[in-house]
């Protein structure tokens, strides 16, 4: 199986689910709760990350935060950082903080989950989160699952059946995304998830190959105009903005980075789609917020001419 950089996906799996966090919450969690709103929290105290969710929800317990962080690497300092986090997330919203660590990884899942020791009486520590490895989750499980934008994961569950079938277990994973009830676009942005999620763990000529059939089967490069993901760009442009987005939030602040980056990101794809875009259109771009940039990016199948960009744009 290729290695790919751990930290490249841990970054971009926050914006692949931004507007699935509900989804992610109510197939891995123990406590159905209904998202109400984004948590903005920065973490001063611990490492500058980007690939946090938190957000605030509402259950039969009461309102809390609900805190996910996706992992692609086992990492003994996990325990330690999640943590740090509760603590920051708690004392800026005064809401009990429920936290659930993903695991994507390749490799079998070597991380505690709990933090533990009594001293006396009256010096003890008794932390716990949830440690999802997806890995260990069943295909039929998944498959079957009413959150079915969720099926973007296949490629990554039965570790061991995955990597004893190979090329036919990925194949089988396009094929059960091609006929599920999903609407034809949302079909397509769960077969673009899961083509990523598959790079963590399959070569690229197989991923290449199984997925340009699907392409071919939805007529993605006429209705879309646009060519192969991997091969023209967008991949490359989301590891290369969101690496570049990380350099520049430790120099200037992780929010300007992330704009920058997205910026980059956004410019890339257009003139991968419409191969010239006007200064005056570029400029513009670089000066939009965050959100405006994300759902230009979410939305780059949708716009088939640089007039209906003046929707997106503030």
């Amino acid at each position: 199986m290729q290695q790919k950089s751990g930290n490249q996906y841990d970054t971009i799996i926050k914006d692949l689910f931004a507007d699935g966090t509900q989804d992610l919450i109510n197939y891995f969690s123990h406590i159905p709760a209904t998202v109400v709103n984004d948590l903005q929290i920065e973490f001063p105290q611990v490492e500058t990350r980007v690939s946090d969710l938190v957000v605030e929800a509402k259950s039969e317990h009461g309102p809390l935060a609900v805190h996910l962080e996706f992992q692609s690497r086992n990492d003994r300092e996990m325990p330690y950082r999640m943590l740090r986090y509760a603590l920051e997330i708690h004392k800026t919203y005064r809401l009990p903080v429920y936290q659930m660590v993903i695991y994507f990884g390749q490799q079998e899942i070597n991380m505690a989950g709990q933090l533990h020791y009594r001293l006396g009486t009256e010096n003890l520590l008794d932390y716990r989160y949830r440690l999802i490895d997806v890995g260990k989750i069943t295909y039929e499980e998944l498959k079957n699952s009413p959150h079915q934008q969720l099926r973007s994961l296949l490629p990554l569950v039965e570790r061991d059946r995955r990597k004893r079938e190979g090329e036919t277990f990925l194949r089988r994973c396009a094929e059960d995304i091609v006929n599920s009830d999903l609407d034809l676009d949302t079909k397509k942005t769960v077969l673009l998830r899961a083509e990523m999620f598959a790079g963590l763990v399959y070569e690229q000529e197989i991923i290449d190959l199984i997925f340009r059939e699907v392409e071919k089967m939805f007529n993605i490069e006429e209705s879309a105009g646009y060519q192969r993901i991997y091969e023209k760009g967008l991949k490359k442009g989301i590891e290369q903005g969101m690496e570049k987005g990380m350099e520049k939030g430790m120099e200037k602040g992780m929010e300007k980075g992330r704009q920058e980056s997205l910026a980059d990101v956004a410019i890339k794809f257009l003139s991968k789609k419409f191969r010239k875009l006007p200064r005056e259109l570029v400029a513009r771009i670089k000066e939009q917020d965050t959100y405006v940039l994300q759902q230009v990016i979410d939305n780059i199948f949708d716009i088939n001419d640089l007039s209906e960009l003046e929707d997106y744009l503030q």
